[in-house]
């Protein structure tokens, strides 16, 4: 027989030990099966929101209330960024409205401000969001408090190592991959939050409950408490501060956390704002119940001006502006949330000046992406 007339014989056997398999399979249905439970109105009516592995409340629902707001609006062609001082001092709506009177250029505003955060941890935000949304304009809120040595020290890890960051930001993760695709995921994600409550999953939902009725739509900070501006500060309060500070050094790495920023920001086309925040006089000048001064005021003014030196070099480096607050802007003791921020009385009067100057400082914006198609 010659090689041409041999044949083939394609034989399947079944495998020797099919438990993998029937494992695999059965693996799969449960999969499947959990997906589909998770995806119910049941479930999801029972969770506070979509969890994305930050286990930092106030970020998540920030995501979560930016997804609702674009499918009930569209995609907002503006951006403001920043700590809670730009989430609680910038009215989204306010800022929109004096931008567009004074410019004739219309642009809708979301505040993704994030309470507690840096600006070396929220760049990594900052940059995927500006990267999927496009917006036209970006409006970084900052001050001197972003810049102390305190917040050198604090570089959050759950920022850093976030899979699901990472997959935003072109890095393939399975975990990623996982809470971008799967509610089931994100449930028990969900569910890894009440460990430090001793798997009290009740803690989980009272955490997010604290929000409710905060956080308009557009991501603006709608509390309106108001400062005891006659109460010397709180003890606890001036020693945190007093750690924030430490000894008036600066934060490089959140410095370089900006310009990469602003950086990326122009490169996706965006104009930016750099904007400083405002906060309460009185916080220079931290004094005991005898009237005693509690911090340097001396080294405190050297510290906020080297920084905004530096910040208007930052600026300049990039051809933008960095606007300083007006010291003279008419605000009232019933304007304060505290000594780091504005109540949203306050925030209106904030927002519609800065609006109004910007419009002033910024150039003609890029046009809108769809009018770019």
């Amino acid at each position: 027989m010659s090689k041409f007339d041999q044949r083939a014989t394609l034989i399947i056997h079944r495998p020797r030990n099919p438990v993998m398999l029937y494992g695999a399979i059965l693996f799969l249905i449960i999969c499947i099966l959990a997906e589909i439970v998770a995806r119910s109105s049941f479930v999801q009516e029972h969770i506070p929101y979509q969890a994305y592995g930050t286990n930092h409340t106030q970020l998540e629902l920030q995501l979560n209330n930016l997804d609702n707001y674009i499918r009930k609006n569209g995609v907002p062609d503006c951006f403001i960024f920043g700590s809670s001082q730009a989430f609680r001092e910038v009215d989204a709506v306010a800022f929109s409205q004096a931008f567009s009177t004074a410019s004739g250029e219309q642009v809708v505003c979301y505040n993704f401000g994030v309470t507690g955060s840096q600006v070396w941890t929220t760049s990594i935000l900052n940059k995927f969001l500006i990267q999927k949304y496009q917006p036209r304009l970006v409006v970084i809120g900052t001050s001197f408090l972003d810049y102390t040595e305190g917040r050198e020290l604090q570089i959050d890890e759950r920022f850093k190592e976030n899979d699901w960051l990472k997959y935003q930001t072109g890095q393939f993760t399975l975990g990623g991959w996982l809470t971008e695709n799967s509610y089931a995921w994100r449930v028990l994600t969900l569910f890894s939050y009440a460990a430090p409550f001793g798997m009290h999953y009740e803690e989980v939902w009272h955490e997010a409950r604290k929000w409710d009725g905060i956080i308009h739509e557009t991501g603006f900070a709608l509390a309106s408490g108001r400062l005891d501006v006659g109460e010397p500060a709180d003890p606890g309060f001036v020693k945190n501060f007093t750690l924030e500070m430490g000894n008036f050094g600066i934060s490089e790495s959140n410095l370089a956390a900006l310009h990469e920023t602003i950086t990326f920001s122009q490169q996706e086309g965006a104009q930016v704002l750099l904007a400083e925040m405002v906060y309460h006089p009185d916080l220079l000048e931290l004094k005991d119940g005898k009237g005693n001064p509690r911090i340097d005021q001396t080294r405190m003014l050297t510290f906020i001006e080297t920084v905004n030196a530096r910040l208007n070099t930052i600026a300049a480096n990039h051809s933008i502006t960095f606007m300083e607050f007006d010291p003279n802007l008419p605000f009232s003791n019933e304007h304060w949330f505290d000594l780091y921020h504005l109540n949203r009385d306050g925030a209106a009067v904030f927002s519609q000046w800065l609006g109004e100057q910007a419009a002033q400082i910024i150039d003609i914006l890029p046009p809108n992406s769809s009018e770019g198609n």
